[in-house]
């Protein structure tokens, strides 16, 4: 079994978990624990079904990642791994829910370590993301959705774009023909996703398309006063711009730019804004940009910004820090 310097222990005891966790722990997720591996022992001591063992190794899994013994909770997706494994070369039919969840939970779990297994553990899962619906067993259809974005999201930050299309289209699926505020806002999300593919394998229109929608969507939302966070319809912003930039169409470019900061900058002024260097940057790629076409003036407006906006950190800096010293 793989070792990440957590406890290993798969079945842990309740005065075990207490002594190793802060006080606010959830007493409710330790009774959990407590019934999945009186469950298991029951099984291993009586003998039970295979699909029995399987969805009481998932759920004790589930348990330990929510309570953070990551190499616990690999040992159990490992042994329904190769449980699954053995109940398909019996010929046994292992249920779609059970089987995408198994394999997407395992590579959730090797994200931080092995990337290339993650993406294998997901592309497994997703021969059969189309199977699963709305009360296929441990998914709805928010949990399906929210289950297709993070495969999405992790398959593209760790390069393979074209492992997150069969989520992708499954989110489409999904989420095409809901009005609803969530299933727009998941909409939104999906856009850019689809986009950040299309641009990571350079299909660059493409990618404008699928960002051009963001955009819409996303101002839509604003004037309906239903988009949760300006984040998505910025970072379609400054996708699109990116790509405008790289073909030359610094006009369009520019309009996107200046939305982005606009959307920023009012973030800032409610400080609502984690990390103001997102700002400085896109007035110093504007400022960088004016300068490239000798626009000397234009220029002048966003480096004087980013050199308020850098002085306001360091500012905040020296109050936080300094200060206490003193």
């Amino acid at each position: 079994m793989r070792q990440y310097g957590y406890p290993s222990d798969k079945n842990i005891s309740k005065d075990c978990i207490a002594e190793g966790m802060p006080q606010s722990f959830d007493d409710h997720l330790e009774a959990l624990l407590k019934d999945c591996n009186d469950r298991i022992n029951q099984l291993e001591d009586s003998g039970g079904t295979d699909e029995e063992m399987l969805e009481a190794l998932i759920n004790r899994g589930s348990v330990l990642s929510m309570m953070e013994y990551y190499t616990s909770a690999l040992s159990d997706f490992e042994d329904a791994v190769d449980l699954i494994v053995k109940m398909e070369k019996e010929g046994k039919q292992v249920e779609a829910g059970s089987f995408v969840r198994v394999f997407v939970s395992r590579g959730e779990l090797y994200g931080d370590t092995d990337r290339d297994q993650m993406a294998e553990d997901y592309s497994i899962a997703s021969t059969r993301v189309n199977e699963i619906a709305p009360g296929s067993r441990y998914y709805d259809r928010k949990r399906i959705i929210r289950m297709c974005l993070d495969c999405s999201e992790d398959l593209l930050d760790c390069d393979r774009p074209n492992n997150a299309s069969v989520f992708i289209e499954k989110l489409y699926s999904l989420l095409i023909g809901y009005d609803d505020n969530w299933s727009r806002n998941r909409y939104l999300e999906t856009l850019n996703i689809a986009g950040h593919s299309m641009n990571e394998m350079n299909m660059d229109d493409e990618a404008a398309e699928y960002f051009s929608e963001a955009i819409s969507v996303g101002y839509e939302m604003i004037e309906k006063d239903t988009l949760e966070d300006s984040m998505p319809l910025i970072f379609a912003l400054v996708m699109r711009g990116d790509i405008e930039k790289k073909k030359g169409m610094f006009q369009q470019y520019f309009v996107d730019r200046k939305a982005a900061i606009s959307l920023l900058e009012e973030l800032l002024s409610m400080n609502k804004l984690d990390d103001v260097q997102v700002l400085v940057r896109l007035h110093q790629d504007v400022a960088s940009t004016y300068m490239s076409l000798d626009k000397i003036k234009e220029a002048e407006e966003h480096l004087m910004r980013e050199v308020m906006l850098s002085m306001d950190g360091a500012e905040d800096y020296i109050r936080e820090y300094v200060d206490k010293d003193d």
